[in-house]
């Protein structure tokens, strides 16, 4: 990008001096640097409790497995041999440094409490399970796709405008239809 910027004689109109200099893309001056664009995030909203029945310890595991949200899916996974991996119960146990069976209670905690969802998806009969983290408590995206919607409607549908709702009402409708 470049910056210029022009000095002009208010009276006769004439340019009077201009400079320019180059400029990152990156780096406004008044918005600040972006930091790490194009890397994978989760963003938290401070209007959105944490639930009462979650320890301060299950916060932190939660906080630590928000960092392993694959890009804008909302997906705990990982690049692996073969493209991108969902974690699964081992693979979480590593993450938060703790055993399979610790791991395990932990996520069927956060699944009845609505943090956390479990969907297994079935291709040419391998099953794969996939965690899904409630985008109200940590999102890695701008906006919410239907499917993620679908996944955790009943807590969205809380805080969710009317208008959205209907919005993927009529897609959800629209998709089956389709089908």
């Amino acid at each position: 990008m470049e910056k210029r910027t022009i000095f002009v004689d208010e009276k006769t109109g004439e340019v009077v001096s201009e400079k320019r200099h180059h400029i990152s893309a990156a780096f406004d001056d008044e918005k600040g640097y972006l930091l790490w664009a194009r890397k994978n995030f989760a963003k938290s909203f401070s209007e959105i409790d944490f639930p009462k029945d979650m320890t301060t310890l299950e916060i932190g595991q939660m906080t630590r497995l928000s960092k392993r949200i694959w890009s804008n899916t909302n997906m705990l996974g990982y690049r692996g041999s073969g493209g991108v991996k969902p974690y699964d119960i081992d693979k979480i146990a590593e993450v938060l440094n703790i055993s399979s069976r610790q791991a395990y209670r932990f996520m069927q905690k956060m699944m009845k409490l609505g943090i956390i969802a479990k969907v297994t998806v079935d291709t040419e009969g391998k099953k794969d399970t996939h965690y899904y983290i409630n985008p109200m408590y940590f999102f890695s995206s701008k906006r919410i796709p239907l499917n993620l919607y679908l996944i955790f409607r009943k807590q969205l549908d809380a805080v969710l405008p009317q208008w959205v709702i209907q919005r993927f009402s009529d897609q959800n409708v629209i998709g089956i239809e389709k089908c």
